[in-house]
């Protein structure tokens, strides 16, 4: 949705408050037919996920990985034991119910 700046037109041209548009980092000035549009500059997808992958990496939030796996996927002996001992017990769906009810 658009927002609307407070303007001034002068002899000099239009001015636009510093403090309204303080957070844009770039701006591109945009001519359409009747009006000309001033906006923050659009940037693509491909550049915003590299700009979070490299504040990542500068905060050494980020881990390369290799490519190798780091444990072996279980056995299909090993996933049937996994099913049976999460099977114990009364299914999780009763247990969300019972503590909304008592207001957990």
């Amino acid at each position: 949705m658009a927002r609307t700046l407070p303007v001034e037109m002068t002899r000099r041209g239009l001015l636009i408050p510093h403090e309204a548009i303080r957070d844009w980092e770039d701006i591109e000035i945009v001519q359409e037919e009747r009006r000309i549009v001033i906006q923050p500059r659009q940037t693509n997808r491909l550049e915003q996920r590299e700009a979070v992958i490299q504040a990542l990496r500068e905060n050494n939030l980020l881990i390369e990985l290799s490519g190798e796996i780091l444990s072996p996927p279980p056995t299909e002996e090993e996933r049937l034991q996994l099913a049976n001992k999460l099977a114990e017990g009364r299914p999780l769906s009763e247990i969300i119910i019972e503590e909304r009810r008592s207001g957990w």
